[in-house]
């Protein structure tokens, strides 16, 4: 699903952060729209900096105080505690790196143009449809899904850039952080039932529903409304049958993020940077969908690359 985060409260009594108490002894496992909020939160950070809670990683908890506001705040900076200058009176340099860290592992910068042939060939890594779009008089709208295979691990997007030419007046484009469309069965397990294209637990309990899920469904944030039919900790899929939940699944794909919008592709340009100082986890089951709007009814043409961040570069 995500990387985990969770917070053991170790002080001897309760702790309140961003409105969720958490009970003494307690770990609470943070959602992927909690960590926003927890990264910023003034009293986390003292009660960290104490030693009173721990962050941890779903396994082990951080007892170095900086490792774990570090892997709280996304892993996108290296920390380390270093001199101002060595033994010889010699200036050291530090920069921050905005590559993420893998427990046991390493990962990767790669400019890219294409995402993967997840559909028709996802054995094989970068092979996807390039990010060009050649648009013609009488076509209003191209779509492209950028998707990455998960055999290949975990991947993170940094930073865009568009190269556009003859683009006319009022066309652009978007782009959209998109949850994959649950795949169902209706063989064994059966603890599901569908209401139009959402998927919720079987109001009889398990087993007495029409569908069971085929694969891992990709879960929609509903943080800030809190109408979900879903929970979930860290681990495990949580039933909310009140409605209250904070995340839905649906059979079809649901955009969950904003990335780009509405960049204006009026004319040409050579090199049109969209930077960024944060790296963002492309979650399992996540791809992105980008569209151009052809608005002037022209033709015109644009080219995109991703600096992004893998596990592994090739064909293991």
């Amino acid at each position: 699903m995500s990387r985990i985060i969770t917070i053991h409260n170790v002080s001897g009594a309760a702790k309140m952060y961003v409105g969720q108490s958490i009970a003494n002894a307690e770990t609470y496992t943070l959602s992927v729209e909690d960590v926003s909020d927890f990264k910023i939160d003034p009293p986390l950070f003292e009660d960290v900096a104490s030693g009173d809670v721990l962050i941890g990683n779903g396994t082990d908890d951080f007892t170095n105080a900086t490792e774990g506001w570090a892997w709280l705040q996304g892993d996108t900076v290296k920390i380390e505690d270093l001199p101002f200058s060595d033994i010889e009176g010699n200036k050291l340099a530090v920069h921050p790196s905005y590559k993420p860290n893998v427990a046991g592992g390493t990962t990767y910068a790669v400019w890219t143009g294409a995402g993967d042939d997840v559909d028709s060939n996802p054995n094989v890594l970068g092979e996807g449809a390039l990010m060009h779009f050649n648009m013609k008089t009488g076509t209003p709208i191209k779509t492209r899904d950028i998707k990455f295979s998960p055999d290949f691990g975990r991947v993170w997007i940094h930073e865009a850039y568009l190269k556009f030419t003859n683009g006319g007046e009022g066309d652009y484009i978007t782009a959209n952080v998109m949850a994959a469309a649950a795949v169902l069965q209706t063989s064994v397990n059966l603890d599901l039932e569908l209401n139009g294209n959402y998927v919720k637990f079987a109001a009889g309990g398990p087993g007495t529903g029409t569908h069971g899920f085929a694969a891992t469904p990709a879960l929609i944030p509903r943080t800030y409304s809190k109408d979900g039919d879903w929970d979930y900790d860290g681990t495990n899929l949580i039933p909310n049958m009140g409605g209250t939940g904070v995340y839905q699944i649906r059979t079809v794909d649901t955009p969950v993020h904003r990335y780009v919008n509405k960049i204006c592709t009026f004319g040409s340009c050579p090199y049109f940077s969209m930077s960024s100082d944060e790296t963002a986890e492309l979650q399992i089951g996540y791809f992105l969908r980008v569209k151009c709007h052809n608005v002037s009814d022209s033709n015109w043409h644009i080219s995109v690359i991703m600096e992004i961040y893998r596990e592994t570069t090739v064909n293991p």
